[in-house]
């Protein structure tokens, strides 16, 4: 979910804290505060997009790290304001920073809830990243300021029919797709939102010997087939992800395809996110490079275009 969204659920829900203006009511403050400070893990940016993307919605997205965060704000917004109590203002910060991981593990992308005892992010990929219904539902309660129950009831109740709806249409793409392929022994479907359209989904079909991409425009049940691909040798993808790019590329993404070809007297691996598809081109790849006795030689990290490179430890 982007920040901007954050941030208005984060005044909504404050909001519905009472008492003075926001800037007086350090139950507000905290949930603005609890509602964007996740993100904060922007701060890795300064060393570049790799070490960004390799600690995004990590730690700062976990309940742990949530909750010292939280009783960190707690300890601050009491000691300026004496006159609530310590734990009012940790319930309102503390929910307002769940609520937010809660949104991101809505969308494809995740979050890492559990770290530190699991490293995996979790994903539903059932709201886009900027999401028009979410955003309408704040609005309309802070609009109100909370005040008038008929509109906030209304407004969260339209939200959760909103999630029900894409759920149902998460549905209705799988039983568009298995019609479309039909049905393969140990096949497997992953459904996607697709990043901006609401009516659109993305899809990743695996199967035994290949990995079948595309979208799936819902309203007209019709599938755009983008690439076939085929699956990676067993043996050579296990070697790949001990590497350190190859490490790092599958906890970055649950969804990815390895390809292998011939550069002179080495062998080439080049991975692609799968997640994610942009102006005719995934968003993010890696390459490895292997000597002929399948010694790691060169790695390197492509986000956004395979135009960059950033350089990685083998």
């Amino acid at each position: 979910m982007d920040l901007i969204t954050h941030g208005v659920v984060g005044l909504a829900l404050g909001s519905l804290a009472g008492g003075p203006d926001i800037i007086n009511n350090p139950l507000a403050i905290g949930t603005l505060i609890g509602s964007v400070i996740p993100d904060g893990d922007i701060i890795y940016q300064l060393k570049g997009d790799y070490t960004y993307l390799k600690n995004h919605r990590g730690p700062s997205h976990s309940i742990i790290i949530g909750t010292i965060i939280s009783l960190i704000i707690s300890v601050i917004l009491r000691g300026i304001f004496g006159g609530f109590s310590f734990w009012s203002i940790f319930s309102w910060t503390f929910g307002a920073y769940m609520l937010h991981i809660g949104l991101d593990i809505f969308n494809s992308y995740g979050a890492n809830i559990l770290w530190p005892f699991n490293e995996k992010k979790i994903g539903s990929g059932l709201l886009l990243i900027f999401d028009p219904a979410l955003l309408i539902s704040s609005m309309v309660i802070i609009f109100t300021h909370g005040k008038h129950w008929v509109w906030v009831i209304a407004s969260i109740g339209f939200f959760i029919l909103y999630l029900f709806f894409r759920w149902m249409l998460k549905r209705r793409v799988y039983k568009v797709l298995m019609r479309y392929f039909g049905y393969e022994k140990d096949q497997k479907i992953v459904v996607m939102p697709s990043m901006l359209r609401l009516f659109k989904w993305d899809f990743i079909l695996y199967q035994q010997k290949r990995i079948i991409t595309g979208r799936v425009n819902v309203l007209r049940s019709e599938v755009d087939v983008r690439d076939h691909l085929k699956r990676s040798h067993a043996y050579l993808e296990d070697m790949l992800m001990k590497t350190a790019i190859g490490k790092f590329f599958k906890n970055f993404s649950p969804h990815y395809h390895v390809e292998w070809i011939k550069d002179g007297e080495h062998l080439k691996a080049i991975i692609t996110d799968l997640r994610y598809y942009v102006r005719g081109s995934y968003m993010h790849h890696a390459i490895a490079l292997f000597d002929e006795k399948l010694k790691p030689i060169y790695a390197a990290f492509q986000p956004y275009s395979k135009q960059r490179n950033i350089k990685i430890s083998v």
